[in-house]
């Protein structure tokens, strides 16, 4: 025994289901949405580098934590930023986190990075940066990336950051 479909029984030929039009509707906006976020959430990978960072530095010593000057030095930016000057790090550690604040100080502004390090070893690729304030020149700089060489141990100690910057509005 075969029973129809009471909904199609109702309908003029030619019409279509208005909750079949509904559904559709917003299974379209649930995707075009889905799409949207993943999109936004992606981040700038360091294979798209616009900027590297290279330092050269003399450690005070190792047991830094309390915010105190870590190491000092010089710094080289090349890529979409060219300069050069003295930099200075500034050592924090939160358990098995060590928060360096990396201020680099050339003839164009000040720019500072903040780096992440886990104790327990760095990411497959490194420890993460970004950007958390400028002047002059580097006023509205936003950025983020790796540092991919951390040679604390060298004598002199010698860094690589590498990532990706923009201007922003004023």
């Amino acid at each position: 025994m075969h029973r129809r479909n009471p909904t199609a029984d109702n309908q003029r030929p030619g019409t279509q289901n208005p909750t079949r039009k509904r559904n559709i509707a917003l299974s379209l906006i649930v995707a075009t949405s889905a799409v949207a976020v993943l999109i936004s959430s992606c981040e700038p990978s360091v294979s798209h580098s616009n900027l590297t960072v290279q330092c050269s530095e003399a450690l005070t010593h190792a047991d830094v934590a309390d915010g105190g000057v870590a190491g000092t030095g010089r710094c080289a930016l090349t890529g979409v930023l060219h300069d050069s000057g003295r930099v200075t790090d500034y050592r924090t550690q939160k358990g098995n986190t060590a928060l360096i604040r990396r201020v680099v100080t050339g003839a164009k502004g000040t720019i500072t990075f903040l780096i992440t390090i886990t104790l327990a070893g760095p990411g497959p690729s490194g420890e993460p940066w970004r950007i958390m304030s400028g002047t002059k020149t580097y006023t509205n700089l936003h950025g983020r990336g790796l540092q991919v060489v951390d040679n604390y141990t060298g004598s002199p100690a010698t860094f690589v950051l590498k990532g990706a910057v923009s201007k922003g509005q004023a």
